[in-house]
């Protein structure tokens, strides 16, 4: 199956990222090939399969979360050595444009 330009356009949209006439008929190409092969793979007849949470039948239930004073630094410590800190906490630079 070719993909459409215009669909590509608009993965590349959603990606948030430009692409230059080349990238965009290579990335028709890539999206072809998987698309093909979801094809191959959905003709394999796997309806009646279950489907595994485990490739084995053993499961390690996770270990107990004990917390361990002695290993950690104490908080003045820590936040004398950050570059910036307001109290009890870390200051950082805004992460998220919310303009």
């Amino acid at each position: 199956m070719t993909m459409n330009p215009r669909d590509v356009e608009h993965i590349a949209l959603l990606a948030r990222i430009a692409l230059t006439d080349a990238e965009r008929a290579k990335m028709g190409q890539d999206l072809s090939a998987v698309l093909d092969y979801v094809r191959t793979l959905d003709g394999l007849g796997l309806e009646d399969e279950v489907p595994l949470s485990h490739v084995h039948d053993q499961f390690a239930p996770p270990r107990p979360d004990d917390p361990h004073p002695e290993a950690c630094l104490p908080r003045a410590e820590v936040l004398a050595q950050a570059p910036e800190a307001d109290g009890a906490y870390f200051l950082v630079p805004p992460v998220v444009d919310t303009r």
